[in-house]
């Protein structure tokens, strides 16, 4: 009876084991990209922001471009900066008739004859519209979101704040026009064109007026975007997104006690009538100037850093062409060459490349003379690197000694092999590197064989610049071209 139970706690498990379905490994997961190129567009309205009294303010158009550099240090989180052009703009209208009865010191208006009166200013249609061309730096936050790490659609979101520089501020008169006349109190009388008294004045102006002395030479916008981002692949991103800008100081240069009441202009330290209007901006009439955009914005956010998929990629396209130097297995976080080292993660990996040989029985005292021999080579290899100018492959020796230790040392230990390992810059296509990177070892290999090294001992590769040199977390593109000489590692089975 125990034993048919225990045979059926037995079949039970085997069926379950059987049943239950093998876990999926997961592949893991790509990096994401870090840095991205942003090229970015939009338009929509805008207003200067200011209330006017007598009149009123209208929106205008607005546009924005520029370009930018996005660092994500943490996956969806990322700092945004880089530089922008744009245009804020409104117009403004003025109908209510003004008057006034004194000068802006306080003394009375009176005529040449010393009459007292009142000025009376009458706007027909008057419209006038003001414009300023900014350029922006962006200092903000830049925020990400995709469901999946392969969704086609996230979210998008940006803010922070412009610091903005008028290159161009004007006005222009776009229609209408604005009459001066004079009303007598005591008289119950307003003169058009009576002679003698006061003449009638139809006011014009230039059609395009500066306002640089009157605005901010630098401004803080803040800034926010809010909308979606479309992955048209693992290195470019296409977003939509709904911005708004609000200037936070106040925009107008020209103080409070400075400015001119509306219908006079000051020449000279002296008042006149609106001859010389320029404006609403620096009358008395308007507080201060905060503008505004708000708009749709269109940017492609594109990045230089190649994904590790293409990397790979292209390690496979190289291996088929340079099928007799690439190494015989893909190289990433592991470097096979002597005077490099690789930090990642506070971590030094250190790794010779190394080939097995066939089974040698030997004796003792064969074996660790061998091995005392090998690490001589070791010691003596630590300092053989040897330098190239850009784009050659004749070696710099120094110092000169270098391949007549080695070859020295080849000859008194025939065991023992090498391995030739040339590297270039960056600089240039891969294949075009792969194929200099293999010059220059074979050099180094030539010389070794005129010193009396069999070819057969040496074992050439190209790394062509996929390992660039670094020591003590320090990387020079100069010594990138080298040609690096290690010893070959002996396993025995």
């Amino acid at each position: 009876m125990r034993k048919v139970l225990v045979a059926s706690i037995a079949l039970c498990m085997a069926m379950i084991m059987v049943a239950a379905p093998a876990k999926k490994k997961r592949a893991p997961k790509e990096k994401p990209i870090k840095h991205y190129i942003d090229i970015q567009a939009g338009g929509g309205v805008s207003n200067f922001g200011f209330q006017l009294e007598g009149g009123q303010t209208m929106i205008g158009g607005s546009f924005t471009i520029g370009f930018g550099y996005t660092w994500f240090f943490k996956p969806y989180i990322g700092l945004q900066t880089g530089v922008q052009f744009a245009r804020l703009a409104s117009s403004a209208s003025l109908n209510t008739p003004l008057q006034w009865d004194q000068w802006p010191d306080g003394s009375k208006l009176t005529d040449y004859m010393g009459e007292q009166y009142i000025h009376r200013t009458r706007f027909d249609g008057w419209k006038e519209k003001q414009q300023t061309y900014l350029i922006q730096v962006p200092i903000g936050l830049r925020f990400r979101y995709f469901k999946e790490q392969e969704s086609k659609a996230g979210l998008h979101a940006a803010f922070g704040m412009n610091l903005s520089v008028p290159v161009i501020s004007n006005y222009a008169h776009t229609a209408g026009s604005v009459t001066h006349s004079g009303w007598y109190e005591q008289w119950q009388l307003e003169l058009h064109d009576l002679p003698g008294r006061f003449e009638t004045e139809p006011f014009t102006t230039k059609q395009e007026e500066s306002l640089d002395s009157r605005v901010n030479i630098v401004n803080a916008m803040a800034y926010a975007e809010f909308g979606t981002s479309i992955r048209l692949n693992q290195r470019s991103q296409l977003f939509i997104a709904a911005y708004a800008q609000y200037m936070m100081n106040d925009f107008c240069s020209v103080k409070r006690e400075a400015r001119v009441p509306l219908g006079f202009a000051n020449s000279h330290n002296h008042y006149t009538f609106m001859h010389e209007y320029r404006g609403l901006i620096g009358t008395d009439k308007i507080g201060a100037m905060h503008p505004w955009i708000a708009g749709l914005k269109m940017g492609l956010s594109i990045s230089p850093i190649k994904t590790d998929k293409e990397k790979k990629k292209e390690l496979k396209k190289l291996a088929k062409q340079f099928p007799d130097v690439i190494p015989p297995k893909e190289i990433h976080d592991t470097i096979y060459i002597r005077d490099t080292i690789y930090v990642e993660k506070e971590k030094t990996v250190y790794k010779h490349d190394t080939v097995r040989t066939e089974r040698v029985i030997r004796d003792t005292m064969t074996i660790v003379q061998e091995k005392k021999a090998e690490q001589q080579l070791d010691s003596l290899l630590s300092e053989a690197v040897i330098w190239f100018n850009f784009d050659e492959y004749v070696p710099i020796l120094e110092p000169v000694y270098i391949l007549d230790s080695i070859a020295a040392m080849m000859k008194q230990h025939p065991h023992l092999k090498i391995h030739v390992n040339g590297h270039a810059c960056r600089l240039g296509t891969d294949a075009y590197n792969q194929r200099l990177a293999l010059k220059r070892a074979k050099a180094v290999a030539e010389l070794l064989r005129q010193k009396g090294v069999g070819g057969e001992r040496m074992f050439i590769w190209s790394y062509s610049s996929s390992h660039p040199y670094r020591y003590n977390k320090e990387h020079q593109l100069s010594k990138d071209r080298r040609v690096e000489i290690i010893p070959d590692t002996k396993y025995t089975e």
